[in-house]
């Protein structure tokens, strides 16, 4: 890795689409020469490493922590630096099982003329941007989620409540989508769908797009919060 980029860096979760994540890895490898690239792996996958850049950093869990989990190390890592590697302004998060067919200065390009909270792809999370004040503001993912659904609902609701628009744009839709891999791999992993959908309206009062409360299971906010 040459001078490294701090404007942002990229963060993937996965745990059992090693077969699609090498691909893009390979070709990330290329396209971000000079940007981090972190990758938590839930499930003990192999990577021929050898194909990749030396800006890639893989994390391990064992169990499996889930999606929100995973988003918030890679958020910490991002934000916050490494040994070796420096702190970064915004962390760009990708699915595995999609490349995004974008390359460093592009991304760089779009963050710099875009006023950015947080920004993901048009439908989907399987691409979003999020800035270090937004997540430092909004605070991280819901580990209560897990292993997965209902997490992106619930920040881009908290997002709207604390007053920061969450924006969809094209630029982040990716050049290879293949939508849901790794359920279609292990329906096992969706297991806990209504078990999130009831936790996340008993947290909101209703369903996304639904909701009813102004915080977190209708509790009455703490005035020095307003400072009372």
């Amino acid at each position: 890795m040459n001078k490294q980029n701090t404007m942002f860096a990229i963060g993937i979760p996965t745990i059992n689409r090693a077969d699609l994540l090498q691909e893009s890895l390979e070709k990330y490898s290329k396209d971000f020469p000079n940007t981090p690239i972190y990758v938590v792996d839930n499930g003990g996958q192999i990577f021929d490493v050898s194909k990749f850049g030396d800006n890639i950093h893989f994390f391990y869990n064992n169990p499996n922590v889930g999606v929100a989990t995973s988003w918030n190390q890679l958020c910490d890592a991002i934000f916050n630096g490494i040994p070796m590697v420096e702190k970064c302004q915004h962390a760009l998060i990708l699915n595995d099982d999609i490349y995004l067919g974008k390359n460093e200065d592009e991304v760089k390009k779009f963050i710099i003329e875009n006023n950015i909270t947080l920004a993901s792809t048009t439908g989907t999370w399987c691409a979003f941007l999020l800035n270090n004040y937004i997540y430092s503001k909004v605070g991280s993912f819901d580990n209560n989620i897990f292993p997965a659904y209902f997490e992106d609902n619930d920040y881009a609701y908290r997002l709207q409540l604390a007053g920061y628009p969450h924006t969809a744009h094209e630029f982040l839709n990716p050049e290879i989508y293949r939508n849901s891999q790794t359920i279609a791999k292990d329906s096992s992993l969706n297991a806990n769908f209504e078990k999130n959908k009831n936790y996340y309206i008993q947290k909101w009062g209703g369903e996304p797009y639904k909701e009813t409360f102004l915080t977190p299971f209708n509790q009455i906010r703490n005035y020095k919060e307003f400072g009372i």
